[in-house]
């Protein structure tokens, strides 16, 4: 008869159990690894290897290594994307909203991408990188929304076509914020936002909501 712990339940995880934390613990590796030299050539040996594995066990999980790549980048859009989608479609203050976007995006997404592994997506994966960039159009659609809520709120100066500067902000993210072109001006998307968000909010907000920004209020 199996021991049991005080709850009543065995003492071992269940095989589902033990399942889910060796895929999670292969996705992490791949995570960290990736970030630091892309994946274009990380093989699953040196990824077995790392993780003291064996081919035959990390294939139960993957069946190689590019559905490992889609594993990982899904993964950080289904942390992130919620969050991101639920404040760019909340009720609240333009102005606000716009400030959230880039917090989110600086602190919690880009801040974990490395130009290196979007280089090697969008040459090798490109289906997965039009998956992403359609996420990226999506979102310029939403603001562009937005600058036209904001403009009605008083937030958003006057004189700014919404549709132009909606389609100025899109043709910097197909041109600008372009894996190849960044890793080539030695760039990451961090130092790309950052700066990005500073030439936008001050190129559209008034100027009593870019006080209200700068007091941290």
């Amino acid at each position: 008869m199996r021991k049991v712990e005080k709850e009543g339940r065995p003492d071992r995880q269940s095989r589902p159990d033990r399942t889910e934390k060796t895929r999670r613990r292969i996705i992490a590796h791949a995570d960290r690894v990736f970030r630091q030299r892309g994946f274009r050539k990380v093989t699953v040996e040196e990824l077995c290897a790392d993780l003291g594995m064996s081919k035959r066990t990390f294939y139960r999980y993957f069946p190689d290594r590019d559905a490992l790549v889609i594993a990982v980048v899904m993964e950080g859009i289904e942390q992130h994307v919620p969050a991101i989608l639920e404040n760019l479609t909340s009720t609240g203050p333009v102005d606000v909203i716009l400030r959230r976007h880039f917090d989110l995006l600086i602190h919690n997404v880009l801040s974990n991408v490395s130009t290196q592994v979007m280089v090697d997506i969008q040459v090798l994966m490109p289906e997965l990188w039009d998956r992403i960039d359609q996420f990226r159009s999506g979102a310029v659609g939403i603001i562009t929304e937005l600058l036209r809520r904001g403009q009605q709120e008083g937030s958003i100066r006057p004189g700014i076509d919404p549709t132009v500067a909606g389609k100025l902000i899109q043709g910097i993210l197909t041109n600008v914020a372009h894996p190849r072109f960044m890793a080539e001006q030695g760039l990451n998307f961090d130092q790309f936002i950052t700066t990005f968000k500073d030439l936008l909010l001050q190129g559209v907000l008034v100027p009593r909501c870019l006080c209200h920004e700068e007091g941290g209020a």
